[in-house]
């Protein structure tokens, strides 16, 4: 996985989704994944970016006044975030494009707690509340992590897949799976110990194994459930209410 993560660079990014027009570099036209936008689309997201500057670190703003940005896209997310708008923004820092830098301002919604939440520590824009979550919980977060808004919408900032890796099905195959799960846990519990009061969490699980058996159990039940999904899924599939565009097994 790390393998896969040190070939995630700018410079790859820029020969995946970029071409080349004479001096100048725009995005790849590959709709509906990646949508290249001018006018006054462009014009709200780099206004959106300046906000964006102030929410950074002083040696993370002189960082970035190495770069100019030079063309931007409409990007569609995954499956978390559907829905949601997402742009790309190259940056280059000379005039040949040999330090590519990509920007994804990406809108970032209310959490699904704020119903049953009240804080006066809450902020207001959503944006900034993930990105205070990801400083808090991760133990190097992205230098180049901020937010800004435009067009009534709130969106946090980072760098586009610099170095992001992702794990494949083949690599949970026997003992991969157990690492996996084990490699999860502990950075939940960093996140947790970093964000929270170790000593109280520490004496909310006590020294028993009560807490144990309750997410093994909650595992089991989950996973009981997905197969129930995947059985209604495919009986919707069956009596025709849904239309699979694969063969299923």
């Amino acid at each position: 996985m790390l393998l896969r993560a040190e070939r995630a660079t700018p410079e790859h990014n820029l020969a995946k989704l970029t071409i080349r027009k004479g001096k100048a570099v725009t995005f790849r036209k590959a709709k509906p994944v990646l949508t290249p936008i001018s006018g006054t689309t462009y014009a709200k997201v780099l206004r959106a970016l300046k906000q964006y500057r102030d929410t950074l670190s002083p040696s993370s703003q002189f960082l970035l006044s190495f770069y100019r940005p030079v063309a931007a896209a409409f990007k569609i997310v995954g499956t978390g975030s559907v829905a949601t708008h997402d742009y790309v923004v190259l940056h280059l820092s000379g005039e040949d494009a040999a330090d590519p830098l990509f920007l994804q301002v990406k809108q970032a919604l209310p959490s699904a707690y704020a119903p049953y939440v009240r804080s006066s520590k809450t902020p207001t824009n959503q944006g900034e509340r993930v990105v205070r979550g990801q400083r808090m919980l991760q133990f190097q977060p992205d230098l180049l992590l901020g937010w800004g808004s435009f067009s009534g919408a709130d969106y946090l900032v980072r760098q586009l897949n610099d170095h992001k890796g992702s794990v494949e099905d083949d690599d949970l195959a026997g003992e991969g799976l157990t690492e996996y799960a084990v490699m999860c846990g502990e950075v939940l519990a960093r996140g947790h110990a970093r964000s929270g009061d170790p000593a109280v969490l520490a004496g909310y699980i006590g020294t028993n194994e009560r807490l144990d058996r309750a997410l093994a159990q909650f595992a089991f039940d989950y996973a009981a459930q997905t197969t129930r999904d995947y059985e209604s899924f495919k009986k919707a599939i069956r009596a025709g209410k849904i239309k699979a565009s694969k063969p299923y097994v």
